[in-house]
């Protein structure tokens, strides 16, 4: 992936100057946005509030812990990372400056230096050097117990201190003093810059961590603020309540005063409070809700590939799934085509591989350029499914008739649209494999301590990149990932994403993620693919600049409301 560009300016919303004019409408605040060419006119709404949908109750919002798209959400918001995620005029990813308000690499492409910008926490307290330093340690920290500690390796000794090899001093990072972070790399890294907005790079106050302890990031009151809006309320299963920072560097120029995030589980009520106006914007698959919006005409839709991959994760710590055949029979017994056109509704479509469509890399779709059909080679060289799962029986000395075998499908929620999607696949497995299947509905958080302690047999799951390369894809199955707990390790996969990080040569990193691919999927069945999913977000007109990067989450902060009713 080409490097991006160091942005002098950030979008328009940056350089707005407020000003409460006479004779406006009382419930309207006038805006003048101006630079060399032009002038242009906004009419805020005075109230200035934004009522959006949280996917689900955060496990913790710990920086250094957390590890699902709906605690991002929520940091995204409050905390600032050395870099921000937007999106440009034309809809495209960019970083722009967060934390930091410049940066440099050095030639041999080794050395990160970051200066960062004069700002506060919300307690008002400066935000230095050593709290970003800090932040980053304690994720690598072996006693953190970070699941996303390995995005940092291509720092300097960052796998080796990790892992307990080597000492805090031999890291590559340092604060040279209060306002500049210097990082050294084990190698040129072509994405190490798109790893400076993400979560792992939001600074953290060791007074505040020593202060809670295990409750840090487990309620609002436990944590201090850096982004643009602080934690007001945090109804736990309910909604998380946000506030505009006044402490914010920028907060001049951040224009909602007031975010609801709400948690509603089912579909229906998204849906009812999407159209009352309850909610500001959700995402809408049903194809009569999608109709009924549209016919009102009060609502943008974002659509497109929104750089997701479903899949079917198996436990290979469970003797029945630690037989290659058996997965690689649950792989080609998946109904792809069914799961897109029925439970997604036409708005995804079948995944014959593993990384989705979107990721680019030396500015190029990944999928355009590597476009193998893996599951059909595996179709081809096994036919019969069915056939394959009583080889794989016989192999593990258990009986070779699929109707004595019992397994329990996890499915992440216990709403009627979770209860769609594991029903699906006790049908779908019953009439392909001939097996007994039984469904276990838990709530996410649940969930994710089940599959992170490995107690699960098979389970539905879904990745959502972090930064646009194929390493976000991949990188997640090494050996010490902690991400994807399959039980699955490959020293020769480790290598080749290893390799894969060291050079800058994209011909040679296409191919080894190709390799990689094939080794997951084809060779050794750790995984099934399942769906690539597309987003259809109904967003109301009047909300303005509205900011959802593919490889990010929702960045509120220069979203604003223009003739609400």
């Amino acid at each position: 992936m080409k490097s991006k560009k160091l942005l002098a300016t950030l979008i328009v919303m940056s350089m707005v100057s407020t000003t409460l004019l006479v004779g406006c409408k009382k419930d309207e605040v006038k805006e003048t946005s101006k630079d060399n060419s032009t002038s242009q006119e906004i009419k805020m709404d005075k109230e200035q509030f934004l009522n959006i949908v949280l996917g689900a109750e955060p496990k913790t919002l710990d920086q250094s812990k957390s590890t699902d798209s709906v605690a991002s959400q929520v940091l995204t918001n409050t905390q600032e990372a050395l870099t921000r995620i937007t999106v440009d005029k034309d809809g495209k990813d960019k970083i722009v400056e967060g934390g930091a308000k410049e940066w440099k690499q050095s030639e041999d492409g080794l050395k990160w230096t970051f200066t960062l910008r004069d700002a506060k926490w919300s307690d008002g307290k400066p935000i230095t050097a050593k709290d970003y330093v800090y932040g980053i340690t304690r994720t690598l920290d072996q006693k953190t117990g970070s699941q996303y500690a390995f995005l940092l390796y291509p720092i300097k000794n960052a796998n080796e201190f990790n892992t307990g090899k080597a000492k805090v001093e031999d890291l590559g990072i340092k604060a040279v003093d209060d306002k500049t972070i210097e990082f050294t790399l084990n190698s040129p890294c072509a994405y190490f810059l798109d790893l400076t907005y993400f979560k792992v790079m939001q600074p953290q106050r060791e007074d505040i961590l020593t202060q809670h302890g295990e409750m840090y990031g487990a309620e609002a009151n436990t944590m201090v603020f850096s982004g643009p809006f602080i934690i007001k309320n945090w109804v736990h299963n309910n909604a998380v309540e946000l506030e505009k920072n006044p402490e914010y560097w920028d907060a001049k120029n951040v224009k909602l005063e007031k975010v609801t995030m709400k948690i509603i589980k089912e579909e229906t009520s998204r849906m009812n409070e999407l159209y009352n106006g309850s909610l500001d914007s959700a995402g809408v698959s049903k194809q009569e809700w999608i109709d009924k919006f549209n016919g009102t005409g009060k609502f943008d839709v974002k659509k497109g590939y929104d750089g997701t991959g479903f899949y079917t994760l198996f436990n290979q710590k469970n003797k029945l799934f630690s037989n290659e055949k058996v997965r690689k029979a649950f792989i080609i017994a998946e109904d792809r085509e069914g799961v897109a056109k029925t439970l997604y509704r036409g708005l995804a479509e079948p995944a014959y591989a593993w990384c989705p469509p979107g990721i680019q890399i030396d500015g190029k779709d990944f999928r355009d350029k590597v476009n193998h059909n893996l599951v059909e080679e595996l179709k081809k060289q096994h036919p019969d499914a069915k056939a394959l799962l009583v080889e794989g029986l016989k192999e593990l000395g258990l009986d070779p008739d699929p109707s004595k075998i019992n397994i329990k499908y996890l499915e992440s929620g216990t709403d009627a649209r979770a209860k769609e999607f594991a029903e699906f696949a006790q049908q779908n497995y019953k009439s392909k494999l001939g097996i007994n299947v039984e469904c276990e509905y838990v709530e996410w958080a649940v969930f994710q301590k089940k599959t992170e302690q490995y107690e699960f047999e098979i389970a539905g799951s879904g990745w959502t990149g972090d930064y646009n390369d194929p390493n976000t894809f991949f990188d997640l199955f090494i050996s010490n990932a902690g991400i994807t707990n399959t039980g699955w390790t490959s020293e020769k996969y480790d290598n080749l994403i290893k390799d894969a990080a060291k050079t800058t040569d994209m011909e040679k990193r296409t191919n080894l993620f190709k390799d990689a691919e094939r080794l997951l999927v084809y060779e050794d069945g750790v995984i099934s693919p399942r769906i690539w999913r597309f987003k259809n977000t109904f967003i109301r007109k009047y909300v303005k600049n509205y900011a959802a990067p593919t490889f990010g989450t929702i960045d509120l902060k220069y979203t604003y409301t223009e003739g609400r009713e």
